[in-house]
């Protein structure tokens, strides 16, 4: 036997069972009955003709064009026309006096924040004494 034959066999074969575990599953209702997806995949595919790939090629040209276009054409007497002085505005600046309250005011609020982890450490470590205890009292 050569080997053309061989493939033309095994494939033979594969089909049958491809179309027996098929049947099997469509009876199962594990999966509806249709064809497999490797003969499904065969179908060709759809092509654009050159004419429509022209036409879609231009409109898409004029579509940028379009966005890239400036929104109003500039004229020369605004071109000549000198621009204004933009005026800075002077950059706000906190007195010594009200840093130090913001640092104070902040440093209240961070050791509000340790003593409340410390308490809620406390207390986490003495619940498991307390729970302990009350365990081995009868």
């Amino acid at each position: 036997m050569d080997t053309a034959q061989i493939l033309a066999d095994l494939r033979a074969q594969r089909d049958r069972i491809t179309q027996a575990i098929d049947a099997i599953e469509a009876l199962n209702g594990t999966k509806p009955a249709t064809p497999h997806a490797e003969q499904a995949s065969t179908t060709a595919r759809r092509t654009m003709s050159p004419a429509a790939r022209k036409k879609i090629a231009a409109a898409q040209k004029a579509r940028w064009a379009a966005k890239k276009k400036p929104a109003k054409p500039v004229t020369e007497a605004k071109q000549a026309a000198p621009k204004k002085a933009v005026a800075k505005t002077a950059k706000r600046v906190v007195s010594p006096e009200s840093r130090k309250k913001m640092a104070e005011a902040q440093q209240k609020r961070w050791a509000k924040k340790k003593r409340a982890a410390k308490a809620a450490a406390k207390k986490a470590a003495v619940a498991p004494v307390a729970t302990a205890a009350a365990k081995e009292t009868p």
